[in-house]
């Protein structure tokens, strides 16, 4: 009998020895991996193989010290087994698909200096797990769909904290214990709906990295003008008009800054003075031109432009920049002389160059790293009315043999006809929605392929009843998307705004004409819009 109790108790240790860390903690691993699905991550373990090959893990004196499986596709319920490795420094689960809640698993990790658990699907208040972990310097919960019962006494916990990441947490407003955090070097409070109080920010002079992107910002805070240190500002998708005043002075170590998806009218004087740029991207805006006010900043390397209201000639003033290594234009509507000075990286498509300006360019054997010019775009979007049983033509103005045209339904619905236009002999009432054509054309040059894509843009039948009246139809775009959406209607009041996955499950409701998808999964979905007139649905593509 005692020979036994010796052999189960020896049995362990003797097994534990094949492997760089404990029979416990390899186990607790296995337990991660099979309670995340690892036989569908991107990248698996070979469980065959000692755990200090595995992808992400890093061993320290016989005990798991790292793991770090971002964006691993890791599905299911937080693992609870992680509570077993006491010794764990870093752990890093971000963009996954994890759910439930994490307080069990990671209170007990009392050596964990680095957590982030971002991008996720994670509920529940996280302040229990978290407050314990008195080591932490790294904190990055944002994006999943934690609720904190008390966003100050969670903050005021971590003093020392040098990482925070707190986006898409339901703020409102920026935690007055902010201020406590004077070691903080990096703060995300983007996609919450922040407007006020920023008074709290001006006390973190160490800071280098602010996002208040996706919030509710009319202005740029004054308190930025304190934050010296400042390397990286994200004030995208906000509110913030053209009128800065001085509010852009102070951070002269900036090097990178984005204020797209704003109202930007043009570009603010108080630019010239932030002489460390090397990153600048106002894309989606409303700038149409200044861009001689750019000349001052000799260090920018990257310039976004896209989606703005740039059209005519190329803006060959951004071409005396001498370190510019990639410029981004698309999406604007420009045409005509294609400069061979252009930077190695350079973005033309959706423009509204002819094939004949692209051919041209090409010809010149420019030695480009990457240069993108198709699609272009043509025609504005145009109306067709029509009555029901009777017959429609839907036009676009080119032609001729050089092209292959397709006529896409719903915008993206790929139709059998090849015509340069779109005849309907007998219209129905499915019949009444927006179309694009696209008449594609390819070139063998010298040393290359003209290959090219223009589309029309949307050209809608409506109901015609005989009357001046015109029906009023929603949009969302962009669709594809990677972060926001957004509703066009002129006359409809939105009363709510669903999106479903392609199984029938409710994802999220809103009731803004302006909605942020950016933590959803790329996938397919379904966007039902309820409205004064009743409820569409669209096919939504979030890449």
């Amino acid at each position: 009998m005692n020979k036994i109790l010796l052999f189960l108790f020896l049995s362990p240790l003797c097994f534990s020895q094949k492997w760089s860390i404990s029979f416990a903690e390899r186990s607790a691993l296995v337990q991660l991996f099979t309670a995340t699905h690892g036989e569908n991550w991107s990248t698996k373990w070979d469980l065959d193989k000692d755990p200090r090959y595995w992808y992400g893990i890093k061993i320290k004196k016989g005990s798991v010290s790292e793991i770090n499986l971002r964006g691993n596709a890791l599905k299911g319920n937080f693992p609870s087994s992680l509570s077993s490795l006491t010794k764990l420094e870093k752990l890093d689960l971000s963009s996954n698909q994890l759910e439930g809640e994490a307080s069990n698993t990671v209170s007990s990790l009392g050596e964990l200096t680095r957590l982030d658990i971002s991008n996720n699907r994670l509920t529940g208040d996280p302040t229990s797990a978290i407050v314990p972990l008195s080591k932490l310097q790294e904190i990055s919960l944002g994006n999943n769909q934690f609720v904190f019962s008390d966003i100050e006494g969670f903050v005021q916990n971590f003093p020392n904290v040098i990482i925070l990441d707190l986006s898409n947490s339901g703020l409102t407003a920026v935690p007055q214990k902010i201020s406590t955090l004077t070691k903080l070097e990096s703060l995300n409070l983007s996609n919450n709906k922040i407007a006020q109080k920023f008074n709290y920010l001006s006390t973190l002079i160490g800071l280098k990295e602010l996002n208040l992107s996706g919030n509710q910002l009319t202005k740029i805070p004054t308190e930025i003008n304190t934050l010296t240190q400042l390397q990286s500002l994200d004030l995208s998708n906000n509110a913030i008009p053209a009128n800065l005043t001085n509010s852009l002075a102070a951070p002269k170590n900036l090097e990178w800054l984005s204020l797209a998806g704003n109202q930007m009218t043009a570009f603010p004087a108080e630019l010239s003075q932030l002489q460390k740029l090397i990153h600048l991207n106002f894309s989606d805006n409303k700038i149409s031109g200044g861009f001689e006010n750019l000349g001052a900043l000799q260090n920018l390397e990257q310039i976004y432009l896209d989606k703005n209201l740039i059209s005519g000639a190329f803006p060959s003033s951004l071409l005396e920049l001498k370190k510019l290594q990639m410029l981004s234009l698309t999406g604007n509507e420009l045409s005509g002389e294609i400069p061979e000075q252009i930077p190695a990286l350079t973005f033309l498509d959706n423009n509204r160059f002819s094939k004949e300006d692209i051919k041209t360019f090409l010809l010149k054997e420019k030695k480009l790293t990457d240069f993108t010019f198709s699609p272009q775009r043509y025609d504005e979007p145009k109306t067709v009315y029509a009555m029901l049983g009777n017959s429609a033509t839907l036009p676009q103005s080119l032609s001729g043999d050089d092209y292959q045209f397709t006529w896409f339904k719903n915008l993206d619905q790929k139709t059998p006809l090849t015509t340069e236009s779109y005849y309907i002999s007998k219209v129905e009432e499915e019949d009444f929605t927006a179309y694009t054509c696209e008449a594609y054309y390819f070139e063998k040059l010298p040393r290359e392929l003209l290959e090219i894509s223009f589309f029309r843009e949307p050209v809608t039948l409506e109901n015609g009843l005989g009357t001046a009246e015109v029906k009023v139809d929603l949009m969302v775009y962009p669709n594809p998307t990677s972060d926001f959406i957004n509703i066009k209607t002129s006359k409809l009041d939105i009363e709510k705004v669903f999106i479903f996955d392609l199984s029938g499950k409710l994802i999220m409701t809103e009731k803004s004409k302006r909605i942020n998808v950016d933590h959803l999964p790329s996938a397919t979905y379904i966007i039902s819009i309820k409205t004064s007139g009743g409820l569409k649905s669209f096919k939504l593509i979030k890449i």
